[in-house]
């Protein structure tokens, strides 16, 4: 995926939506926010790809007989264990509903927990699955704001390298709290829990102000191109081109989470490409490398 947005690296207060909270985020430098609203839950990742890592989404584990149904993220830096301690955080404010210690030795999910969001800055209803932490800062039934500390990264649960595994679900799970898909199909997988990279992405565009409807086609993957911009254009009274190369660099910031707004006026030539103007910013396209640059 591209990168989340506008990021920062040193988390600043915000408006939280519904529940702020009991707690502060963290003043800790290195989390990745959009606004000050959003943040991705491991210190130290990269803001142009918030959710590298190891296994990524429907990936096949267990030997073939599972889809990952989440997210293995780590910072980059340094040997498999430089994540070992790092501190993980709330994504959005809500409520820890299960906290899970581990045994020390069943192989697995380690010390994990989960926390129902109930932020209006999420894109959709939203349960976070942590795994592999290596302590706990929350308890049960505790409100949480966004950015603030819930635990810290490790190996919990017999990994040879430390790393924070998350998923991100619609509901509650259904089959409990040490719910995993062993040979579940993948249209099992795909319909209980969200593709992290589109949740993602769709909770920054929110937080940037895009409309619901937009929103919702980042969640759920639709061709953006269709009526979503061309309703965009039509409220803006500005004519639509879908083939346009402005266009389909407005398509492609929305991929990765960046919300550039309604169109301000007609796509404009150049003598080698074409710009036009967006409430979010101006993009110049240049037909003699198919070059797209962003200004604002």
């Amino acid at each position: 995926m591209g990168g989340p947005g506008p990021a920062q690296h040193v988390p600043q207060p915000g408006q939280h939506g519904l529940s702020v909270g009991e707690g502060a985020p963290t003043q800790q430098a290195g989390f990745v926010t959009v606004n000050g609203r959003l943040f991705a839950p491991l210190q130290g990742l990269n803001p142009d790809d918030v959710l590298q890592g190891g296994y990524g989404f429907m990936d096949l584990t267990d030997g073939g007989q599972t889809y990952h149904c989440g997210a293995d993220l780590n910072s980059g830096q340094g040997d498999c264990n430089a994540d070992d301690g790092l501190p993980v955080v709330a994504i959005l404010a809500g409520v820890v509903r299960k906290v899970l210690p581990w045994d020390g030795y069943t192989s697995g999910e380690g010390n994990h927990l989960w926390y129902e969001v109930d932020s209006l800055d999420a894109p959709g209803p939203t349960w976070v699955h942590y795994d592999h932490l290596g302590s706990f800062a929350v308890a049960e039934g505790q409100r949480v704001t966004a950015g603030q500390l819930l635990g810290t990264c490790s190996r919990s649960g017999g990994w040879s390298c430390a790393h924070l595994h998350l998923e991100l679900l619609p509901a509650a799970p259904a089959q409990g709290y040490w719910q995993w898909p062993y040979q579940w199909s993948a249209a099992q997988v795909e319909a209980a829990y969200y593709r992290p990279s589109a949740w993602w992405n769709a909770a920054a565009a929110k937080v940037q102000g895009a409309p619901e409807e937009v929103v919702m086609a980042v969640l759920q993957e639709w061709q953006l191109k269709g009526w979503v911009l061309a309703d965009l254009y039509q409220q803006a009274g500005v004519p639509f081109n879908p083939d346009s190369a402005t266009a389909t660099a407005w398509c492609a910031e929305l991929n990765r989470g960046v919300y550039r707004g309604r169109p301000r006026g007609e796509e404009h030539t150049i003598e080698d490409g074409v710009w036009q103007e967006y409430e979010g910013g101006v993009v110049v396209w240049k037909a003699t490398d198919g070059a797209v640059s962003w200004n604002g």
